[in-house]
């Protein structure tokens, strides 16, 4: 932009220049800037034809007329940098707002996950304890089955060492003859 404020002063510099009354038998100066303010015009001398007048007042007008211009864009790009601005600011609120959220929910995600790594452990603590459990009372049940498989075992062959006896008494007790035949 200073290049554009440099050019466009050296302009305005040689128009003022080349209407200046005295500027006319003088070679053109080059243009150097001025200060940015509007250097005030001389009144024309009284001796001059109102025509020269007339043409630097139409210069002048043409000049601030680029000047408005320029101001009225100006003011525009000014409107439009604010606008956006206030959609970068409103942007980046929102962003704020959602990383925010995100780590909330990082946190919460992180609580869930150590609830839920607890909750796992005491399930397969529970579990393990109640297999044991399970466990030790199938063994104990089996255990009993044994003893008393064992036992009816004892007792069949109690009985059958009972009924081999009263068989053989009961042959003994048989007349002899009848013992031979038996």
């Amino acid at each position: 932009m200073p290049a554009m404020d440099e050019a466009f002063w050296a302009t305005l510099d040689a128009q003022i220049t080349a209407q200046r009354p005295e500027a006319e038998g003088r070679m053109p100066v080059a243009p150097v800037r001025p200060a940015p303010q509007v250097p005030a015009l001389k009144s024309p001398p009284a001796a001059m034809p109102t025509a020269p007048s007339r043409r630097l007042a139409s210069d002048w007008t043409s000049v601030l007329d680029t000047l408005t211009a320029a101001k009225s864009a100006a003011q525009q790009q000014e409107m439009r940098l604010r606008e956006q601005a206030a959609e970068q600011d409103a942007l980046l609120q929102e962003l704020k707002r959602a990383q925010q959220e995100t780590r909330a929910f990082e946190v919460l995600l992180r609580e869930c996950q150590t609830q839920a790594e607890a909750k796992l452990k005491d399930v397969q603590a529970q579990a393990e304890a109640r297999v044991r459990d399970l466990r030790a009372e199938s063994d104990a049940q089996l255990q009993a089955l044994e003893a008393r498989a064992q036992a009816a075992e004892l007792r069949a062959e109690a009985a059958e060492e009972w009924l081999r006896r009263i068989e053989q008494a009961s042959r003994d007790l048989l007349p002899a003859a009848e013992r031979a035949a038996a």
